[in-house]
């Protein structure tokens, strides 16, 4: 066996051991990329070391066959910007057709949230990246991943080129990483906590003494226009603290047998008016052979007509809205799809929309969806999200029968 092809097996064996101890041993993410990029950065320096004087296809070597099929995406490129190294995850990731080569990172100009983007400016700006999330999307699915940069220098300490790593982790792992969603719904449930009350006293007082004024003026006056204008505002300020409360407390869920297409039923009762308006077609996907959950009945309405009400608001010109319900058997669960065609959101934005305040609504709270994740994962179920811009998205409720 040459000794490429044994450089190879150690490479495996070192990928495999080290991400079966991640996963099984709950290894620090830090440790667990700082040791992968160290590694990585080891076998190129080796490669270009190897075959720098090789003038053909480094693909044409047996031994690389291994290191194109690795299961994370692994991109170096020289001083000029020339890409030396390219495997088959890292241009499924980079969008590189097969058959393209000779690729110049620096005589393109790349999305700033794609690989190459960030490896140029490591190259150009001496500018690292570490634990950088990315999330790449195909036809079938959303590959969530954390990449990462860095120079590639001389024995002089002279930048000779940079490199790029890229791991593939669970959609769980990401979002606890970059959303930290529990922690932050804990900093502004405290916040609420101790603030809400103090707000909504004195706004008691005010809705009530404008109410009283409301009383002085005659029913034509145009006086009552701008003390209505008061009262829906201040209105509005109470459905903000009350959003914030449900943040504040973790309650447990008022559990009972539920008829998840039932309330599917009345869900979409509720939103009927407004997508006949826009000319939006409900398409009800789902029967009533379903098993009964065990679920508080009100707070998983409240979410559906969340996620209902956003499909529709992402439609101002009509479409098609489809809810979809599934029982899965694997895990005793069911899932629920609320899927529209709407104008989809933007990739940077995803990792954003379970943060409380992040909204792209003019009105909007931007408490609806942090409340409905706090919601979905006090029933030990989880939200998930896909979309692509201009063609729609589509938020999946997954709920077990039972609380684990």
């Amino acid at each position: 066996m040459s000794s490429l092809a044994q450089l190879f097996i150690c490479i495996i064996l070192f990928l495999g051991v080290s991400q079966w101890t991640y996963e099984n041993y709950n290894l620090n993410r830090y440790v667990y990329f700082f040791l992968n990029l160290i590694f990585v950065t080891g076998i190129v320096f080796f490669m270009l070391w190897k075959f720098k004087k090789v003038d053909h296809d480094l693909s044409s070597h047996k031994g690389l066959k291994l290191f194109e099929d690795l299961s994370m995406a692994i991109i170096a490129v020289d001083q000029t910007g020339k890409i030396i190294l390219l495997n088959n995850f890292a241009r499924k990731i980079s969008g590189v057709s097969p058959g393209e080569s000779q690729i110049n990172i620096l005589q393109n100009t790349y999305p700033t949230d794609t690989p190459l983007f960030f490896l140029a400016q490591t190259l150009q700006r001496d500018e690292e990246f570490h634990e950088q999330y990315y999330n790449y999307q195909d036809a079938q699915e959303v590959v969530y991943m954390y990449l990462s940069t860095t120079k590639i220098l001389n024995e002089s300490g002279q930048q000779e080129g940079a490199l790029l790593i890229a791991c593939q982790v669970s959609e769980q792992a990401f979002l606890s990483r970059h959303l930290s969603q529990r922690g932050k719904l804990a900093m502004i449930g405290e916040l609420a906590a101790g603030t809400a009350h103090e707000i909504r006293n004195p706004l008691t007082s005010i809705k009530g003494l404008v109410q009283l004024i409301e009383q002085r003026f005659s029913q034509d006056d145009p006086a009552r226009q701008h003390i209505n204008i008061i009262l829906k505002e201040i209105e509005q300020i109470n459905s903000i603290i009350k959003e914030l409360l449900l943040l504040a407390r973790r309650t447990t869920p008022n559990l009972s047998f539920a008829s998840l297409p039932a309330m599917l039923d009345q869900v979409l009762l509720l939103v009927e008016g407004e997508a006949n308006i826009k000319g939006i077609k409900i398409i009800k996907d789902y029967n009533d052979q379903l098993p009964l959950m065990i679920l508080d009945e009100d707070q998983i309405k409240q979410v559906f007509l969340h996620l209902a009400t956003n499909a529709i608001y992402a439609m101002p010109t009509g479409g098609e809205f489809r809810v979809f319900a599934q029982y899965i058997e694997n895990n005793k669960a069911i899932s629920v799809s609320f899927i529209d065609t709407g104008i989809g959101i933007n990739k940077e934005n995803i990792p954003r929309l379970f943060q409380p305040f992040f909204t792209t609504r003019p009105e909007g709270t931007g408490l609806g969806l942090p409340v409905s994740y706090q919601i979905v994962d006090n029933h030990g179920g989880k939200i998930s999200v896909y979309s692509e811009p201009g063609k729609g998205s589509s938020f999946i409720v997954t709920l077990p029968l039972a609380k684990a």
